[in-house]
C-alpha cells in the first residue's frame, strides 16, 4: 500500500488519502475499476482529479467533499461564519450569568464575620470563567484552524 499523504499536493491517481467519511481510515483506488474505496468505514468514493473532489457512491443522497491540499472540506454544507448576532450573544452570555450572581451578592451580602464571606465572590469569578471558556470553545469551533503538526482529525 502507498504512503498516506501528509504534505499539501494535488489528488494523485495512486495516492493514498485520508477517508472524507469516516476520517480514520485510508483511501486507495480499487483494482480495475475507477473508484477509491476506505480500508475502514469501506465506503466507495468517485474522485474527480480536475476539481480536486470526491463523491461517495455508494448511498442515494449526494456527499461531496474539495480536497485543500491536506485535508477535506465538506461541499455539502454551507462554511459558517461568525456574525456580529453571535458575538453579542456571546458577550452577554459571559457577562450577563456573573452579573446575576454579584447582584445577588450585592443584595444579600454575606454575615459580617463569616467563615464564607469570600465564597460569592469566588462564585462570581466562577461563573465568569464557566460561561468565558464554553463561548470561546463555540467560538473556536467556527475559526478555520490550520493543524499544529501531522494531519487533520477530526472527531
Amino acid at each position: 500500500m502507498a504512503e498516506l499523504v501528509l504534505s499539501p499536493k494535488l489528488l494523485e491517481p495512486e495516492g493514498v488519502y485520508l477517508c472524507p467519511v469516516c476520517r480514520h481510515g485510508q483511501i486507495a483506488p480499487m483494482v480495475l475499476m475507477d473508484t477509491y474505496a476506505c480500508n475502514f468505514c469501506r465506503h466507495i468514493l468517485s474522485i474527480d482529479l480536475t476539481h480536486q473532489t470526491a463523491r461517495l457512491e455508494d448511498t442515494a443522497m449526494v456527499f461531496r467533499w474539495q480536497w485543500t491540499g491536506t485535508t477535506w472540506r465538506s461541499l455539502n454544507t454551507p462554511p459558517v461564519t461568525l456574525t456580529y448576532t453571535a458575538i453579542v450573544l456571546g458577550v452577554l452570555l459571559i457577562t450577563l450569568p456573573p452579573g446575576l450572581v454579584w447582584l445577588g451578592q450585592q443584595m444579600f451580602p454575606p454575615l459580617s464575620g463569616d467563615r464564607w464571606h469570600w465564597f460569592p465572590l469566588f462564585w462570581v469569578g466562577l461563573t465568569f470563567f464557566a460561561h468565558a471558556v464554553l463561548v470561546l470553545r463555540i467560538f473556536a469551533g467556527l475559526a478555520p484552524v490550520q493543524p499544529l503538526f501531522g494531519r487533520d482529525r477530526h472527531r
